[in-house]
C-alpha cells in the first residue's frame, strides 16, 4: 500500500511537469486548493493582477463580482468552479492567494500608557476623552457581545455593527457576498446568532473599548467608543481582513464618524515589505480620508523556534537545510509530505542567483547524495521548472519543482518536492552568484517545512555539526530571529505595527490565590517578535503593555477557565489574563480613539507623528528606534497633547435665520482640513438650525478647537401652493402675497389670484411678520394669442382689479390711443378712444365679474392682455 501510494504521488508530480512547460498563472498552492473537494456554488477571494476594466469584466462573465480595486490590481469573489476558466482569460496576469495559518496574535495598562490622564482630562488637555462618537473596529475571532462591557447603562448595546465572515444565512452584506451582518437593533432583538468561543476578539475588544460595566474594573482606553466588529475568516486570509477594513470604515462613514481599526491576528507568511496586494488595498483604504486609522499586532515569535532566513549570495555555494513535512493539517498546507516553502526578493537583487536543490543522508552519517540542476528566476518566471533530484549514484530521490511569479518590483519563488523518496534526508537550498533573498518556514507557524538550525536540530533529534564535523557547513546559512514580525499591512509605513513589553506581573485570582509571574514591568516580552521589514525598514513602530493584562472574557471562555485553570480569571469572574501583542495592539488602537475624539478629522500622518514623536524612552527601551520597542512605549497622554493649537474664533452672517433658509458660518483660513460639528468639511459653510455649532481645524501637528455659535430661528410660514385654472393662479392662504414671473417680482401683484398674462414660470412667496418667506413650487404657464407685451413696456394693473385698472402704454408716433375689451365670450363690453398718455385709467363699473381681453392700438402699436374682475 506504500509503494502504491509513493507511485500515485509521482504520477501526479509528473502530470503536472508535462502540463507546466507551459507559462502558468495558478500558484502551487492556489493549484492544491482548487483540487480539492468543494461544495456546488462555493465561492473564493481572490486577488487579481492585470487591466482594472479588463480583469473586473473576465470576473464578471465568470459569474463573480468586483469588491475594490486599485492601480492593477482588483479584489474579487467568484465560483471556485470557474477560477481556472478565469485564469485562461489574457486579461489576468497573475493570482494571489495564500493558505496561510491565521495567528491570533486593564486598569494596569491605561496607568503605563498614560490614558488615565487622558481620560481624567489633566491639564494642558481641553477635556477629558473617553472614545465618544469615535468607532473601533475589532478584526478578530468576534465577540461575546453579551458582556456587559460593551453594554450602555441601559442594557442596550455599543455594538453598532457585526459581520461575520465564516457563516451564511440572511443578512450578508452584498457588496462582499458572504457572511452575516447585525446592526445594533438587530443584537438589541436578540436576533444575533453568532459569539465569540475562543475568547480572543473579546480579550482585544475589552482592552480596547471595554467600559468595566460588568465590575467597575478593567475598563479599556477608548470606554465610550462605538464599536465595529468582525469574526475574519476564509481560505485566502489576506482578502478577507482587507473586506474587514473597508466595511468597517465603511459603517462607520455612514455612522458619521471617525474610525480605527485594529487587527490583532496574522500570518507570517509572505513578502513582509507592505507591497502584497491586501496591504496596498488597506493602505488606500486608510489615506482615502481623514478620521482613519489602522493598528496591528507584530507578532509573538520572539522566543520561538527561527523561522526567518536571508541568504547574501556570493560566489560560494550557500545552502540552507529544510525537512519533509508530514504532518497533517493545519500543520501542512498539502495532504501529502513534502518538501515545500517560499521565497521573496527584489527582483533586482535575485535576477543573478542561481539556485538548486540539494540532499543530504542524515543516517547512519551525513553525506551529500546529490542535487537538481541550478536554475535562474528569468527562466522560472511564470513556468514551472520540474527538476529531477538525481543522487550521486543515479537514483532520483523526487521531482522538484520550481515556479516563480514577479509582483511588480518583487519576485515570489516556491520550491516544491511533493512526496520525496525519502524523509530521511536533510533538503539544502542552494543559492551562487550575487544578490539575496528571505524566506519564512517553520511547520507549526507558516505550515509549511522545517528550516534547520540549531536549537530545532536539537529538539528534533537532528544532526547540525560543526565545520571542523561536516565540511560544507562553512557555507550553511542558520535562521534568526530577525524580521520575525507578521506579514502583510504589519509591514506597511501606513499602520502602527505594535510591540509588547511586560504590563503586570502580580495579580489576584479566582481561586484566591496572588499569581506571582515573575516578570519585570516595562521591559520588553521576550515573546515580543523583532523586526525590520524584508527591505530593512524599522518596524514594530510602537510598544505597549500587553503581557499581562486582565481583560473582558467570553462565556465560553471564562467559564472553562474557571473549571481548569482560575489562576488566570480575576476575581470577578467577568475578565481573564491574555497578553502578547495582541493585548498592546488594543491599547494603542484605544489611545489613536481617543485622538480621533479630539482630532476627529485627522489625517494617518498626523496621528502616526502625534505617537511616534512622543513616545517613552528611556534605558529599558535602549537607543531607538531599534526591532524591539520600535520607536519607544506609547505615551497617549503626550501624544494628545502635542495636538494641541489655539482655539479659534468663528463668525456668522447673522446670528438669527428663518428656519428654512441659511447662515455662512466661516473659520479663520491657513488650516489643512475643517470638520464643522454638523459634518461639512467646507470653510466658509452654510449652517441651519439653533446650535451649537463648533468647528475642529487641523494642520499636520494637530487640531484647533472653535467657540460655539447659537442661532435664534424664527418659523418660516408653510410654503404656498398654486392652484391653476386656465390663467387664473391661486394660492393657498398665507400673509403677504408678492406673485414672480421667471424669478422677478411683478409689480403689484401682491393678492391671493393673480391672471397671468405672459408664457412663464409663476411662484408666489409668502411673508410673515417675522419677515420669514417661503415660496410656492413654480407653475408653467403657457398664453396662446397674446404677445409677450411686458418686455416692451406694455402693462396692466391691477389684476385682479375691482373697480379701476390702468394701461401703461409704451410712447409711440400717433397721438391718440384706441382701448378694447371684450368678455370671455368674444363679446365688446367697453371701448374707449383718448389722447395719448402713458398711463389710461379705465372705469370697470358696471362690468361683471369674470375674466377679460384688453386690446390697445396705438398708431401701428398693438397690445393685448387679459384681466380678472372681482367683485
Amino acid at each position: 500500500m506504500k509503494q502504491r501510494g509513493s507511485l500515485l504521488f509521482v504520477l501526479v508530480v509528473a502530470s503536472v511537469g508535462v502540463l507546466a512547460q507551459e507559462k502558468r498563472k495558478i500558484d502551487f498552492q492556489l493549484d492544491h486548493f482548487l483540487q480539492k473537494q468543494h461544495a456546488a456554488g462555493e465561492e473564493i477571494d481572490l486577488f487579481i493582477h492585470g487591466s482594472v476594466t479588463a480583469v473586473s469584466d473576465a470576473v464578471r462573465a465568470n459569474g463573480g463580482m468586483v469588491k475594490m480595486s486599485l492601480g492593477r490590481l482588483v479584489s474579487a469573489r467568484l465560483p471556485i468552479a470557474n477560477v481556472r476558466a478565469l485564469a485562461g482569460s489574457p486579461a489576468v496576469e497573475s493570482f494571489e492567494f495564500s493558505m496561510d495559518r491565521v495567528h491570533q496574535l486593564n486598569d494596569s495598562a491605561r496607568v503605563k500608557a498614560r490614558v488615565n490622564q487622558v481620560q481624567a482630562g489633566l491639564s494642558p488637555l481641553p477635556q477629558g476623552y473617553d472614545g465618544k462618537d469615535v468607532v473601533v473596529g475589532i478584526i478578530d475571532t468576534g465577540l461575546d457581545h453579551e458582556h456587559p462591557d460593551f453594554n450602555n447603562s441601559d442594557g442596550t448595546t455599543r455594538v453598532a455593527y457585526y459581520w461575520d465572515q465564516t457563516v451564511s444565512g440572511s443578512g450578508t452584506p452584498p457588496e462582499f457576498g458572504y457572511g452575516r451582518e447585525w446592526n445594533s437593533a438587530q443584537i438589541d432583538a436578540g436576533q444575533i446568532t453568532v459569539t465569540d468561543n475562543s475568547g480572543h476578539g473579546t480579550n482585544v475588544t475589552g482592552a480596547a473599548a471595554g467600559n468595566g460595566l460588568a465590575s467597575g474594573h478593567h475598563k479599556g482606553a477608548a470606554p465610550a467608543a462605538d464599536i465595529i466588529v468582525v469574526n475574519s475568516g476564509g481560505a485566502n486570509f489576506r482578502a478577507s481582513v482587507a473586506d474587514a477594513v473597508k466595511y468597517i470604515f465603511d459603517r462607520a462613514g455612514m455612522m458619521g464618524k471617525p474610525a480605527v481599526v485594529n487587527a490583532s491576528l496574522g500570518t507570517y507568511s509572505g513578502s513582509h515589505d507592505g507591497k502584497d496586494a491586501a496591504a496596498l488595498f488597506i493602505d488606500s483604504l486608510v489615506t482615502a480620508e481623514r478620521g482613519r486609522a489602522m493598528v496591528c499586532a507584530g507578532g509573538n515569535l520572539n522566543q520561538y523556534f527561527p523561522i526567518h532566513t536571508r541568504h547574501v549570495v556570493d560566489s560560494d555555494t550557500s545552502f540552507t537545510w529544510f525537512t519533509t513535512n508530514e504532518n497533517p493539517a493545519p500543520y501542512n498546507i498539502f495532504e501529502f509530505p513534502n518538501l515545500y516553502f517560499e521565497l521573496w526578493a527584489d527582483l533586482a537583487d535575485f535576477t543573478n542567483v542561481q539556485y538548486a536543490v540539494g540532499a543530504d543522508r542524515v543516517q547512519p552519517t551525513l553525506a551529500y547524495r546529490g542535487r537538481t540542476a541550478f536554475h535562474n528566476v528569468t527562466e522560472n518566471l511564470g513556468t514551472v521548472i520540474n527538476a529531477p533530484l538525481v543522487s550521486l549514484s543515479g537514483n532520483t530521490l523526487g521531482t522538484v519543482q520550481f515556479f516563480a511569479q514577479q509582483r511588480g518590483a518583487q519576485v515570489q519563488l516556491q520550491v516544491l518536492m511533493a512526496a520525496p523518496d525519502s524523509a530521511a534526508y536533510n533538503w539544502r537550498f542552494m543559492s551562487t552568484g550575487s544578490g539575496s533573498f528571505d524566506i519564512w518556514t517553520l511547520t507549526t507557524i507558516t505550515a509549511t517545512s522545517n528550516v534547520l538550525g540549531p536549537v530545532l536540530a536539537g529538539a528534533l533529534s537532528l544532526p547540525f555539526p560543526t565545520a571542523a564535523q561536516y565540511p560544507p557547513m562553512a557555507n550553511y546559512v542558520q535562521p534568526d530571529l530577525n524580521e520575525h514580525i507578521v506579514d502583510s499591512w504589519a509591514c506597511s509605513d501606513k499602520t502602527f505595527t505594535v510591540a509588547n513589553y511586560i504590563n503586570q506581573s502580580i495579580y489576584p485570582a479566582y481561586d484566591g490565590s496572588i499569581v506571582d509571574l515573575g516578570t519585570v514591568p516595562y521591559t520588553i516580552s521576550v515573546t515580543s517578535s523583532a523586526g525590520p521589514t524584508r527591505d530593512l525598514r524599522w518596524k514594530p513602530d510602537i510598544a505597549a503593555p500587553g503581557d499581562y493584562t486582565m481583560s473582558a472574557g467570553s462565556a465560553p471562555a471564562l467559564a472553562w477557565l474557571i473549571a481548569n485553570e482560575p489562576f488566570k480569571v480575576d476575581p470577578c469572574g467577568w475578565h481573564m489574563r491574555d497578553g502578547g501583542t495582541s493585548m498592546a495592539s488594543p491599547v494603542v488602537a484605544g489611545a489613536v480613539a481617543l485622538y480621533l475624539q479630539k482630532c476627529p478629522n485627522a489625517s494617518w500622518e498626523q496621528i502616526r507623528q502625534a505617537f511616534l514623536s512622543t513616545t517613552i524612552v528611556d534605558a529599558l527601551t535602549g537607543s531607538v528606534p531599534n526591532n524591539r520597542f520600535g520607536l519607544g512605549r506609547v505615551h497617549a497622554f503626550d501624544a494628545l497633547v502635542t495636538s494641541n493649537l489655539p482655539d479659534i474664533v468663528v463668525t456668522a452672517t447673522d446670528d438669527e435665520m428663518c428656519s428654512n433658509e441659511a447662515v455662512e458660518v466661516s473659520a479663520p483660513a491657513g488650516y489643512d482640513a475643517y470638520l464643522w460639528s454638523n459634518g461639512s468639511t467646507e470653510n466658509p459653510t452654510t449652517y441651519t438650525g439653533p446650535g451649537p455649532l463648533t468647528v475642529v481645524a487641523s494642520t499636520a501637528t494637530g487640531c484647533a478647537h472653535s467657540n460655539e455659535l447659537t442661532f435664534t430661528v424664527l418659523p418660516a410660514p408653510p410654503a404656498p401652493v398654486i392652484s391653476a385654472n386656465g390663467l387664473v393662479l391661486t394660492s393657498s392662504v398665507g400673509p403677504n402675497y408678492q406673485w414672480f414671473l421667471n424669478d422677478v417680482a411683478i409689480g403689484g401683484a401682491n393678492d391671493q389670484v393673480y391672471v397671468a398674462g405672459s408664457s412663464g414660470s409663476y411662484t408666489v412667496s409668502v411673508t410673515d411678520a417675522n419677515g420669514c418667506s417661503a415660496t410656492s413650487a413654480p407653475e408653467d404657464v403657457l398664453v396662446t394669442g397674446i404677445n409677450e407685451v411686458a418686455a416692451q413696456g406694455f402693462a396692466l394693473w391691477p389684476s385682479p382689479a375691482h373697480d379701476m385698472i390702468t394701461v401703461r402704454v409704451p410712447a409711440g408716433s400717433a397721438s391718440e390711443v384706441s382701448v378694447m375689451i371684450t368678455d370671455a365670450s368674444g363679446r365688446r363690453v367697453m371701448e374707449q378712444r383718448a389722447p395719448y398718455a402713458s398711463n389710461v385709467q379705465l372705469s370697470l363699473a358696471g362690468l361683471a365679474n369674470g375674466t377679460y381681453t384688453v386690446l390697445v392700438v396705438h398708431g401701428d402699436l398693438r397690445w393685448e392682455t387679459r384681466f380678472v374682475k372681482l367683485p
